[in-house]
């Protein structure tokens, strides 16, 4: 079971970046006080028994680094059965893997750069946008770059990889 401590940076595993600002006890157990971030002052109680099936911490520069690479290796993918890839796009965001939440992050660029023969509605969009900050935002953290230039940055240490 991993430690983890009050002020700690952390990934929830569906909420994104977060940090524990405190323990308490409710009846007979204990939990963290975990603040998310993206949340509008939204507070999550997580079990210290079983936490870290809940919490991570934040990848190392050298996880980021294989996470990257891996990426690298992703092309662009475009089901164009709209029940099917929202279906997909669910299970890769309610995963808590942070290469599904990476492969979101790698598509969305993708498409990008090459927005022919895919045609994404408000639902998909919002997904996409939800995985590519759910990495941003860990990568800020991990390459110590401002939240400005960090997509710019990924995309460059991507192809450096």
């Amino acid at each position: 079971m991993k430690d983890f401590f009050i002020g700690q940076k952390v990934i929830h595993l569906r909420e994104g970046l977060s940090e524990i600002v405190g323990k308490k006890k409710m009846g007979d157990k204990e939990f963290f006080i975990v603040d998310v971030y993206r949340g509008k002052g939204e507070t999550i109680y997580v079990p210290v028994l079983g936490a870290d099936s809940i919490i991570r911490d934040i990848l190392t520069m050298e996880a980021a680094d294989t996470l990257l690479k891996d990426l690298k290796t992703v092309s662009k993918e475009f089901n164009s059965n709209t029940k099917q890839r929202r279906d997909a796009y669910k299970r890769h965001l309610s995963s808590g893997n942070v290469y599904d939440m990476g492969y979101m992050y790698r598509q969305s660029y993708l498409y990008s750069l090459d927005p022919e023969g895919v045609k994404l509605g408000p639902a998909d969009i919002e997904m996409l946008n939800y995985a590519t900050n759910y990495i941003l935002d860990e990568m800020v953290l991990v390459y110590q770059i401002d939240k400005e230039h960090i997509a710019e940055y990924i995309a460059k240490r991507i192809e450096a990889l």
